[in-house]
């Protein structure tokens, strides 16, 4: 039996889908800039150009341990261990929000808005709001990161690695 045609996806329905994979992107990125925020904070304890193996393995499972977490959890243990302006916790729980939101109920949300122009249309608009909540975010934390490298001497190193990773644009494990 031959598979069924699909029928075409209307523009705006993909437009939708694509407003939210760039939703999701963003999430993702700042849920990693999160751990590199908690991460940054071992650059201030740790010489890494002189560590023993055994010690870059320890490393590794931190940074394993960082992986598992989500942005929430990240968020929560990064707030015992810095002291946050208002508005920069104003941002954080704004996107923690959106992009719960973005995960787990979006879609459910909006359940027969999709089946027309004018709820897609609102979905998109909301979808951008929420992006906009996530890069607010990702800002405030990378410049926390990036400020921790700095002050750990360390500035420079991780920027030149992400250039050239860019360049060979490969999947890597972080």
């Amino acid at each position: 039996m031959a598979p069924m045609p699909m029928e075409p996806m209307p523009e705006d329905l993909y437009a939708l889908y694509a407003e939210f994979g760039i939703a999701a992107e963003k999430a993702q990125v700042l849920e990693t800039e999160a751990g590199n925020v908690a991460l940054s904070f071992l650059t201030l304890l740790v010489n890494t150009d002189n560590i023993s193996a055994e010690e870059t393995e320890m490393y590794w499972s931190i940074v394993d341990d960082i992986n598992r977490k989500t942005f929430g959890t990240l968020l929560k243990h990064i707030k015992t261990i810095t002291n946050f302006d208002d508005s920069i916790l104003k941002w954080m729980d704004e996107a923690l929000e959106g992009r719960n939101y973005l995960t787990h109920h979006f879609f459910r949300t909006h359940n027969f808005a999709l089946f027309n122009a004018e709820g897609r249309k609102a979905m998109v608009v909301e979808l951008k709001e929420i992006q906009d909540k996530l890069v607010r975010a990702h800002a405030a934390l990378c410049g926390i990161s990036s400020l921790m490298i700095e002050i750990a001497g360390r500035s420079g190193v991780a920027q030149d690695v992400a250039l050239r990773l860019k360049t060979q644009g490969k999947k890597v494990r972080i």
